[in-house]
């Protein structure tokens, strides 16, 4: 569906100090020389900004997404839900998550007596885990008050793991060669990150969900993840659409989490306490559904790629 809204043609995405429109950040094509393929108002997710509405665009040449406005970064992460959920309190359903996605870093080599470095790592859920069984495993993350020692970055490791960040920065492919930096030569890079291929500016589950407004600010296709990540020499491992929390352990898999926010008001609602989690599926009947079968209906809207380092980097 193409797009009307003549902001596309005067704001930026990344600037070039004219009158060059937004420019993706992913493939450099401005939206004067090739107009966004359509665009979508989104709200945000996060309760204590919900009455706030952002543009989201499609890039016309590669697919990538963006969104228009500028944020405040220091007020949205300040109350960012992710950095405050409490490990104990999710232990049993979160460890299938994070069994999932130790288990595609074990794939491509990613032994006991190797290093690993999360870089935001949000609470320090994974960095815990790996440690647990026996990987050396830091943490480092800006916004968190355990894990934002910056001194970590001083070292290079044998697997670097990225999750869920790409997405949320406002330059994706300066994280990315930064990120090059703290690989041991010989290492293994992963990223996480929604696919923007596969995602639905229109549809009420993406909205809640891969979406994520403001805090995804740009969502790369499969093809610009991998341009990305293999740049200089490096080999692509292994490249799948699919996401850690998708499992086979009874609600734990997105279109459970996403049908659950959706009906909890287009909210992110389940860092709130188990208790009220539990009263809210009671009182919505097909969310048992989605808990107990969701895995097999996965949108395939999240992405995973791993990387190997030259020799020589």
């Amino acid at each position: 569906m193409k797009t009307n809204d003549k902001r596309l043609r005067g704001r930026t995405g990344r600037s070039d100090g004219n009158e060059s429109g937004i420019k993706c950040v992913f493939c450099g094509t401005s939206t004067t020389e090739v107009p966004a393929a359509e665009s979508a108002r989104v709200r945000c997710d996060v309760r204590e900004f919900g009455n706030e509405i952002f543009t989201v665009w499609r890039c016309a040449a590669c697919g990538s997404l963006h969104t228009l406005e500028p944020i405040d970064v220091d007020r949205y992460y300040g109350y960012y839900p992710a950095t405050r959920v409490r490990y104990d309190l999710y232990d049993f359903f979160v460890t299938f998550s994070l069994r999932k996605r130790m288990q595609i870093l074990k794939n491509t080599g990613l032994k006991s007596s190797k290093t690993l470095l999360d870089y935001g790592c949000g609470s320090g859920h994974f960095v815990r885990y790996a440690r647990e069984r026996g990987v050396q495993a830091e943490g480092y993350d800006p916004y968190s008050e355990e894990f934002g020692d910056a001194s970590v970055l001083d070292h290079t490791y044998d697997f670097v793991t990225v999750q869920d960040v790409l997405e949320h920065v406002d330059d994706p492919h300066a994280l990315v060669n930064d990120l090059k930096n703290y690989v041991a030569p010989g290492g293994r890079m992963a990223i996480g990150t929604p696919n923007a291929d596969a995602i639905d500016l229109h549809h009420p589950l993406d909205q809640v969900g891969p979406l994520h407004q403001p805090y995804h600010r740009h969502i790369p296709s499969a093809v610009q993840l991998q341009r990305m990540a293999s740049e200089g020499g490096w080999q692509v491992v292994e490249f799948r659409k699919d996401s850690y929390v998708d499992t086979r352990m009874p609600f734990v898999n997105s279109a459970f989490e996403f049908r659950y926010s959706k009906s909890a008001g287009g909210y992110l609602p389940l860092w709130d306490p188990p208790g009220s989690q539990v009263h809210h599926v009671l009182t919505h009947p097909s969310l048992i559904f989605w808990g107990l079968f969701g895995s097999f209906f996965s949108r395939e809207t999240e992405m995973v790629i791993v990387v190997h380092a030259p020799a020589w980097h």
